[in-house]
């Protein structure tokens, strides 16, 4: 059977379009997923005012949860939305198989020295918290509106950011200090 110029043209047109779009297909499923909305405004957060405290954070949510040795966490770009005032970072820490999710003040950090208590570093262990091997579903169908269910895609999209666009910060976990009431227990 003979196939005919312009099917062959035609062919070779579906596959070019083909190509464009799975190479475009992380930008597109970043705006489908809703990683950046549409009117914010992407910055580093090295630069960012907060990044003072957005460091010590990190620090005490490594002291609390992190493994020994280096912790390497790749800090997204800073998302920032022209008409809400909340700044925010996605930070993917791959050695925990997690994505945390920390809220910046746009005024900049009021003291880098403040430790968090357990009640506050608990909201970093759980809902700030996406496990990768708990928390993420194929579909949008399976997440069916969760609060703390994502998809794949907008997880590999996060990822994505965060290892090409972001900031890498290495951190060590500090000694763990026995409280008062481990003592009592020896």
């Amino acid at each position: 059977m003979s196939i005919g110029f312009g099917a062959v043209a035609a062919r070779a047109a579906v596959c070019a379009l083909a190509c464009a779009l799975a190479l475009a297909a992380p930008a597109r499923a970043d705006a489908a997923e809703g990683y950046t909305p549409a009117d914010a405004v992407l910055s580093e957060p090295r630069a960012h005012p907060d990044w003072p405290c957005l460091s010590s954070l990190l620090q005490q949510i490594v002291d609390d949860q992190g493994e020994r040795g280096v912790n390497l966490l790749h800090i997204g770009r800073v998302v920032r939305r022209a008409g809400d005032g909340d700044d925010f970072v996605r930070v993917y820490w791959p050695r925990q198989r997690a994505i945390v999710l920390v809220s910046l003040n746009r005024n900049g950090c009021a003291d880098p020295a403040y430790r968090y208590d357990s009640l506050g570093l608990g909201w970093y262990r759980t809902k700030a918290r996406i496990d990768l091997d708990s928390h993420v579903r194929e579909t949008e169908a399976e997440v069916s509106g969760s609060s703390f269910l994502v998809t794949r895609a907008w997880t590999d999209a996060v990822i994505a950011e965060c290892t090409t666009h972001g900031t890498e910060l290495k951190l060590r976990r500090a000694r763990r200090r026995r409280s008062d009431a481990d003592a009592d227990a020896l």
